[in-house]
């Protein structure tokens, strides 16, 4: 991080003055800034300035000045929350003040369409050496020195920092929290993002001692290449839980090809968190779960989970959620079922989960999850539904204890419900055990610990693996079946903007060792005839012919496509058929293949993403991709490793491993080609958009195909 820009961050968290801009009348959004700073313990100095120099009323110790430049000594800290109109000669105040951050409550900037103001608020601090937080912003705190330069509800303390571009979403989450227990180090709003972003401050929170987790709440990103490396330096240094809004909005804009559709916004930024190891979360409440779950509990070692339960439902919707992310709620060994048997009552349910009935006492509850955690079990949820007669604290006691005994194996408990646990749950949070609402909340916030471990892994490996480059054949499953490099003519190069000629597209990609069929390129009845009774590159029967043109771009839908052909004549009279239908449509030839059988199909296919560049995608493909939309993302490029992980992802992977007596398919073929062409969207940024549909993967050792290509070429920004 650049030394100023850490300058200006240290002062805007702990300032030893803070200047506030604006009215101090009672109502006013200056008078709330000076309240939560002088009423919340913040020992440093607190002045107003306004053209009346007029004090706040009730506090005899806050100064006031007409202009900031009459303050005496330096300021650090500028919180304006005056017009919009005034707040470019505040800034150059705060910076003749020696002020080098300024807050700007201030709203009518480009969120109204003001973007030329915007813009002359920013010069004007880039002239005075002012970094600003803002505009349209709601404030920020730091718990450690109880500064709440905010309009939000004032947090409770706590080991998470959180960061949001939104000041109602701000305000949300700390009142949300405080009802929670959940608390906060520090806490920026950072609205419109006219200089200082996410970027910035994640890159300052990542090295705080003060912070253990960031959360961060996204509404847009501009500049992803820059963003994402920062992601992921963060991530590496401390989890950090990411919510990003718009899932399914205007986000899933329409798209020339599969890939462009099927990749939209969201699944490309999913692909960016996860490539940088961010934890996604769906919501404000799952937010502060992981956020609860990340600042007090270590990780756990693998993903075999133990539930400990007085109620058999609430337990067994556990155990079906904790499957569902991929936990593993295997029933004990007969060994540790023995050894269970001989400490707990008859009646006990000695499965996973194990039901100690209503009648569990703390011992009860202390035993099983000390033996379950003891060996068989990476992580443990303790499930107690009360009744009023019941003493829940002794309970909480006894997953204390649980926890103390094993510290290296994480322990969440669900304490249910209402007022009846409401001492037992504060006795949990203050000991530093989390208490999720429901156990289904509970196992997420479990995975989500677990997810992380395995997605540092990933990333950390994935920087040791050295690029293949995208013309390079080789790797796992890359032998080329015969006839594959068969074009009619070589293109080394594409155009510059539009759709991209088949011929040319299969012509392009064989030239850096991409595997097709046999095929050829015809013109005419008569270069058609020759392609299967040529003995130098005979095509083998049946064959497959496709119209060239590049007025049709849906070649099925128009009777485009005509396979099985087995003979010469069949051949012949296809073509003449071809040429006839579409006469009218800019009619170039077209494309002889051999017949591939016994394959499955899928997609394959890269996009250029506006904010994050380059994205490959793999899914089900043929006529099952606008059917089923099965399709994993990555952000290019990948290694044959994370592709395979990809293929790991989609639902219809058992299709690729083989069910049924099916064979398997040779998906590390898959694999080695999704990797190259993730390589070739980021040697090629000129391609805008490419579909591989289908791509037929053979059975085991056989390798794959590809079928049919479609590419998009676009100007590169």
């Amino acid at each position: 991080m650049d030394d100023k820009v850490r300058e200006a961050l240290d002062r805007l968290f702990y300032p030893r003055t803070v200047a506030v801009f604006g009215s101090a009348r009672e109502g006013k959004i200056a008078h709330q800034i000076v309240t939560q700073l002088t009423r919340g313990g913040y020992a440093g100095r607190v002045v107003v300035v306004n053209p009346r120099a007029e004090p706040p009323e009730g506090f005899p110790g806050v100064q006031a000045f007409a202009t900031g430049c009459e303050v005496d000594g330096r300021v650090d800290l500028a919180v304006l929350a005056l017009p919009a109109q005034f707040a470019e000669a505040a800034v150059r105040e705060s910076g003749a003040a020696g002020a080098r951050v300024a807050v700007v409550i201030t709203a009518g900037f480009a969120e109204v369409g003001n973007i030329d103001q915007e813009r002359r608020l920013l010069s004007a601090a880039r002239q005075s050496g002012v970094r600003l937080i803002g505009p349209n912003c709601a404030g920020i705190m730091n718990s450690a020195n109880s500064l709440m330069a905010s309009i939000e509800v004032r947090a409770r303390p706590g080991r998470a920092a959180f960061i949001t571009q939104s000041g109602a979403i701000g305000g949300a989450v700390l009142g949300l929290a405080d009802t929670r227990g959940v608390g906060f180090s520090k806490f920026v709003s950072y609205g419109n993002r006219a200089d200082l972003g996410e970027t910035e401050l994640l890159e300052y929170l990542a090295a705080d001692p003060e912070t253990d987790v960031i959360a961060v709440y996204f509404e847009s990103v501009t500049d992803g290449a820059r963003l994402l490396p920062v992601l992921a330096a963060v991530a590496e240094a401390k989890p950090l839980i990411a919510v990003k809004a718009g899932r399914t909005s205007t986000g899933q804009r329409a798209a020339s090809s599969h890939t462009g559709s099927l990749a939209g916004d969201d699944a490309v930024y999913a692909a960016a968190f996860r490539k940088a190891a961010v934890v996604r979360a769906a919501g404000i409440e799952e937010m502060l779960d992981l956020c609860e779950a990340f600042t007090r509990l270590r990780p756990p070692a693998g993903r075999r989970l133990a539930i400990v339960t007085n109620s058999g439902g609430p337990g067994i919707l556990a155990a079906d959620h904790a499957e569902e992310l991929g936990l593993q709620v295997a029933e004990p060994s007969a060994g540790l079922r023995s050894t269970l048997r001989e400490l707990l009552s008859e009646r006990c349910g000695l499965g996973n989960p194990v039901d100690l009935t209503v009648e569990a006492t703390g011992s009860n509850f202390e035993r099983a999850l000390r033996l379950m955690l003891h060996d068989e079990y990476d992580a443990a949820l303790a499930v107690n539904v009360a009744t009023p007669f019941l003493d829940s604290r002794a309970l909480a006691r006894a997953v204390i204890a649980a926890r103390d005994a094993l510290p290296s194996k994480p322990i969440a408990a669900v304490f249910a419900a209402g007022t009846v646990v409401a001492e037992s749950v504060d006795v949990l949070q203050q000991a530093g055990v989390p208490c999720f609402p429901t156990g289904e909340r509970a196992v997420l916030a479990i995975a989500r610990l677990r997810d992380r471990e395995d997605m540092l892994a990933d990333a950390r490996r994935a920087r040791t693996v050295p690029r293949q480059a995208a013309r390079d054949p080789g790797g796992p499953g890359a032998q080329l079946p015969r006839g594959s490099h068969h074009p009619l003519s070589s293109v080394s190069t594409l155009p510059i903007a539009g759709l991209v000629l088949e011929p040319d597209g299969w012509s392009f990609l064989c030239g850096r060792g991409f595997p097709f069929p046999a095929h050829r390129f015809c013109h005419s009845r008569e270069e058609a005839a020759r392609a299967t009774s040529d003995s130098s590159s005979v095509l083998r029967f049946p064959l497959v012919m496709k119209v060239v043109s590049p007025e049709v771009t849906h070649k099925s839908d128009r009777g485009g496509v005509m396979v099985g052909l087995q003979e010469t004549a069949a051949v012949t009279r296809a073509f003449d058929e071809m040429a006839a239908r579409f006469a009218g449509a800019s009619f170039r030839g077209v494309l002889l293949a051999e017949q591939v059988t016994g394959g499955l199909e899928v997609i394959v296919g890269i996009k250029r993403d506006p904010v994050f560049g380059p994205v490959v995608l793999a899914g089900l493909g043929g006529v099952w991709t606008e059917v089923l939309h099965d399709a994993a993302v990555r952000l290019a490029p990948v290694d044959d490793e994370e592709a395979l992980g990809m293929l790991g992802q989609l639902r219809s992977a058992p299709l690729l491993s083989g069910i049924r007596g099916s064979a398997p398919r040779d998906t590390r073929a898959l694999a080695g080609l999704i990797a190259r062409i993730s390589l070739l969207a980021v040697e090629h940024p000129e391609i805008a958009e490419l579909d591989l549909n289908p791509v037929s993967v053979l059975p085991e050792g056989q390798g794959a195909l590809i079928v049919d290509v479609r590419i998009i070429t676009a100007p590169v920004p």
